[in-house]
């Protein structure tokens, strides 16, 4: 019998294996495949996951495995590697006018990590922790997802190496198995939306530093009317500078690729064929072509897809099972770890018996709005690139005209020029929205665990589709300790001879944590210690920190007090997923009594 059964191997259900481990949960994790992931998969991973892997002790490593923001610089468009540009933006947080607030929003930087350099280090870590892994293990049915008598799940599997159909019993069992999730399809959880069409994926290698380096980029976008069929538009995307790439071929069209066939598989004299006219070259003599090794090319569908429930019983859904998209944004698995963070913490309080099993029930309140909306906001950004391919013709007939009116120095072409340009910036959404990518709020969602002052109306949902694309709230971070919302980043110091610490890196760890001020230092860290020896709730895991001159950490650059929005004697509760469950301004507002307080805010939150 087993604490937790998960059910995927990639980045969701490997963080959650990694993060339960940490907090003493037996976990065992199966995957259908035969190890980590052997293609690039996803690549760009966002401040937000690597605050959560930072959380988990791996961020520095990771960050050694990485390609370094510099080599994120550009999302260009070209007529081919070789042939005419159309246009750039500044990508990830490269723009002058941006750097700043990337800065400022978090102690982490983006990373360009492939997801074939993530799984690997995932697992191996998860492992030394205490979890066991499995591969080749083909995931059937599963039993009583309430629970049986008791009070486990049974989860049937069939070992791929020797065909032997077996079973195992877990308290909970998680669903992370991925776009095609066969567990959300046995619990019969409906699915939303709809699959779009289907794009092409070529991983190459091949010496191109001559083509990139003058232009650094992960994303460059290829218009190819060579060929306007399953490869009309193609995207070089790095995986290492600048030999190893992962390139898309997208079909002009949202038809699917050869009028629809599910098998369509291209050769790869073929596939090499269109990679040369994506490149330029494909007119020249062989031996002035760049060498390209194909080393692996699959199908891949293009989903505007959520699930509005994660659960049923003791089963949980979590990553690309509950939520399937294009991967505009880069929001796949950076969401997937968001996914894992959120629950990992909460499934170790029930099964610690720290909290009962309906806290389980906040993953769906908090985390289906966050999946909508990232759903949502790719899908939108796929269509922004769409017009953008438009503009710029899809077939020789339209390229030429195209081009004849952009190199005209008339009215219409100027008026065309603008157009175009405008349809690239308006593509910035994916790759220079920092809103987009940090802006996951959970209040106004009926979660237990966000005690609210006052039901906030001031900040709406991501997931609320009439917020306009040039709404602030999706190009900038908010910053706010108001309950629901991520604890801001902010950087302070034990001493003035200490290293500079994040308010994120004093807090998390499986804890909930209390920040006050000079003030509320004495009396907000005694109702803690009281709560300690408190027979009901003294089991959460619970520590306070005060900050200011003087106390366990500095205000170094006078910012805590800026972003604070409460009294030097007020308090900020941080769940252990640096998400605010509560606030109070002041000594006052709790009549001097913090510990009373505290108390009714945990009663609250675990009953």
């Amino acid at each position: 019998m087993h604490d937790v059964i998960i059910i995927g191997a990639g980045p969701s259900g490997s963080t959650l294996a990694l993060l339960l481990c940490q907090m003493g949960i037996k976990t065992l994790v199966v995957s259908k495949h035969s190890g980590t992931a052997n293609t690039p998969r996803a690549h760009i991973f966002n401040q937000r996951a690597m605050e959560a892997l930072r959380d988990a002790g791996i961020e520095k490593q990771l960050h050694g495995l990485a390609s370094d923001t510099s080599k994120m610089m550009h999302t260009s468009w070209l007529e081919s590697l070789l042939g005419e540009e159309y246009g750039r933006i500044y990508a990830w947080g490269n723009k002058p006018s941006a750097k700043g607030e990337y800065e400022e929003a978090s102690p982490c930087m983006m990373s360009d990590l492939p997801q074939s350099v993530l799984e690997p280090v995932l697992v191996e870590e998860a492992k030394k922790q205490g979890a066991e892994y499995r591969f080749r293990q083909t995931f059937e049915k599963l039993e009583n997802p309430e629970g049986d008598k008791d009070g486990l799940v049974t989860v049937w599997l069939t070992d791929r190496a020797t065909s032997q159909r077996y079973s195992l019993r877990a308290k909970y069992l998680i669903g992370a198995d991925g776009a095609r999730s066969a567990v959300l399809n046995n619990l019969e959880i409906p699915i939303i939306g709809q699959q779009l069409n289907n794009a092409f994926n070529v991983h190459i290698r091949a010496e191109m530093s001559h083509l990139f380096a003058h232009r650094p980029g992960s994303l460059n976008w290829i218009i190819n009317v060579e060929s306007s069929d399953w490869s009309a538009v193609g995207n070089f995307r790095m995986v290492r500078p600048w030999n190893e790439f992962v390139v898309s071929l997208h079909p002009a069209s949202t038809q699917q690729p050869k009028d629809g066939d599910e098998d369509f598989t291209p050769e790869t004299e073929t596939i090499l064929q269109r990679l040369h006219q994506l490149i330029g070259d494909s007119k020249l003599p062989k031996d002035q072509q760049v060498p390209i090794e194909i080393l692996s090319a699959y199908r891949w569908s293009i989903n505007d897809q959520h699930a509005k429930q994660w659960q049923k019983g003791r089963v949980l859904c979590i990553g690309d099972a509950v939520h399937r998209h294009p991967p505009i944004n880069g929001l796949g698995s950076n969401t997937c770890i968001g996914d894992a963070f959120n629950l990992a913490w909460k499934l170790a309080y029930v099964l610690k018996g720290i909290a009962g099993p309906r806290i389980l029930e906040t993953l769906t309140k908090e985390r289906a709005q966050v999946g909508e909306a990232i759903v949502h906001r790719a899908n939108e950004g796929m269509r922004a690139h769409r017009h953008l391919w438009s503009l710029l013709g899809l077939t020789p007939e339209d390229r030429q005209h195209v081009l004849s009116i952009m190199s005209s120095p008339t009215p219409d072409g100027e008026d065309y020029r603008l157009r175009v340009r405008q349809a690239q910036e308006a593509t910035d959404a994916e790759v220079q929205a920092l809103g987009i990518q940090m802006n996951q709020f959970y209040h106004n969602v009926g979660s237990q665990l966000v005690v609210s002052e006052q039901a906030s109306e001031r900040i709406p949902s991501l997931s609320t589709r009439d917020v306009p694309k040039s709404s602030d709230l999706l190009r900038h971070i908010v910053r706010t300790t108001e309950p629901g919302f991520h604890l801001p980043h902010v950087w302070l110091a034990a001493d003035g001879q200490s290293a500079r610490i994040s308010t994120l890196d004093i807090c998390g760890k499986g804890a909930f944590t209390l920040l006050t001020g000079m003030a509320g230092a004495g009396k907000w860290k005694g109702a803690v210690n009281a709560l300690k020896q408190d027979a009901k709730i003294g089991s959460i895991p619970l520590r306070a920190h005060s900050i200011g001159f003087r106390q366990d950490y500095l205000d170094v650059y006078d910012e805590w007090r800026r972003v604070r929005e409460v009294g030097d004697d007020g308090a900020v509760l941080v769940r252990p997923d640096h998400f605010v469950a509560w606030r109070v301004h002041s000594l006052a507002e709790v009549n001097n009594d913090p510990a009373a307080a505290l108390r009714s805010v945990f009663s609250s939150m675990f009953g």
